[in-house]
């Protein structure tokens, strides 16, 4: 198959906005980076999609305006390129996930009926089926951008829960490592009237409470093997103990921490530990993580990228799940191809 030009639609956990952006490929390599535009959540529609997390069925209306919100950032994309989008892969909001089941808000027929295009949504629901977590999905993603890195690297994603892929020319394994920027943003919002921890600033204005950090460390999901994953709201009891100043420094500590400590936990130490997702921009957590964490470019692009890659590769029938990425019985090639027949495009 040629390459053909894709656009990839990204609402994550931390419920902050929209991400779109366009790429060139075939579904295995990337051949070039298009345009992108992030779209930001005004707070009351940020309060009616916060008023849905742990919902197995969704406020109908509410998912109808998510879905809305998707077009209008996919049109103005669209607007705002020359290049030949063949493809749309939109991934919903998750609004629940306790695999088997997990729940990803929003109507891919709508959006092929307002845009115009073929989309491929529902990515993660054959992989539950086939006794995948349906998550982390971005992995093979992260495996095509790292195509010319030595190996072993570890790519680590940081947003609402921060999840890593390792690669090392032979093994592709994958994970949640823990809370990501979820937890401080509820504290930030709690306590502070303010939406996340701008730049890391508030977590250095108090010490990292050691002995907090160290009990939350003791729950038994740090421990657990590769392939695993997570609900946005999983470590939520924490935040009864997380209280101004210094539980968002303790917070931005036990991100940091699990991450550090999901990496001890593969095969090889890596030679290189490249970051994406919002958690790029909090300095401190940076520090944190150590000389070796570097960010990837275009960092806040790589989930919306990672689903226009997969679309493509769902189009191509390729897997978009492994057995050491999200536990599945065998590959999975995931998502519903809705707009048009396949052969087509």
């Amino acid at each position: 198959m040629e390459p053909i030009w894709a656009l990839g639609l990204m609402s994550g956990t931390s419920l902050d906005g929209i991400d779109a952006a366009l790429i060139l490929t075939d579904g295995e390599k990337i051949y070039e980076l298009g345009e992108s535009l992030y779209a930001p959540y005004d707070r009351d529609f940020q309060m009616q999609l916060r008023s849905q997390l742990g919902h197995q069925f969704p406020d109908p209306e509410v998912a109808r305006q998510s879905t809305q919100r998707h077009c209008e950032v996919a049109q103005q994309l669209l607007e705002k390129t020359d290049r030949p989008v063949k493809l749309i892969g939109y991934h919903g909001q998750t609004t629940f996930h306790a695999p088997p089941l997990t729940v990803q808000m929003g109507d891919g027929q709508m959006l092929a009926n307002v845009v115009g295009l073929p989309v491929v949504y529902d990515f993660r629901t054959a992989d539950c089926a086939a006794g995948g977590q349906g998550a982390p999905l971005v992995p093979v993603y992260h495996q095509a951008l790292c195509r010319d890195k030595s190996s072993p690297v570890v790519v680590i994603n940081i947003g609402g829960v921060a999840n890593l892929t390792y690669s090392d020319g032979e093994s592709l394994i994958a994970g949640d490592t823990g809370p990501g920027n979820a937890l401080i943003n509820d504290v930030m919002e709690r306590d502070f009237c303010q939406e996340f921890d701008q730049d890391g600033q508030t977590a250095l204005k108090w010490e990292i409470n050691q002995s907090l950090l160290q009990q939350w460390l003791q729950d038994p999901y740090f421990s657990k093997p590769f392939p695993k994953s997570l609900d946005r709201d999983h470590f939520s009891r924490l935040l009864k103990e997380a209280q101004g100043v210094e539980g968002i420094a303790t917070l931005t500590a036990l991100t940091a921490h699990s991450i550090l400590k999901g990496i001890d936990m593969l095969p090889k130490p890596p030679q290189e530990i490249l970051v994406c997702g919002g958690g790029v921009k909090n300095k401190t957590l940076m520090s944190l993580l150590g000389k070796k964490a570097a960010p990837l470019p275009e960092s806040d692009m790589i989930e919306a990228q990672a689903f226009a890659f997969l679309a493509v590769r769902v189009l191509r029938g390729l897997p978009t799940s492994f057995p050491t990425t999200t536990g599945c019985r065998i590959p999975v090639c995931g998502g519903q191809l809705v707009g048009i027949k396949r052969r087509e495009i």
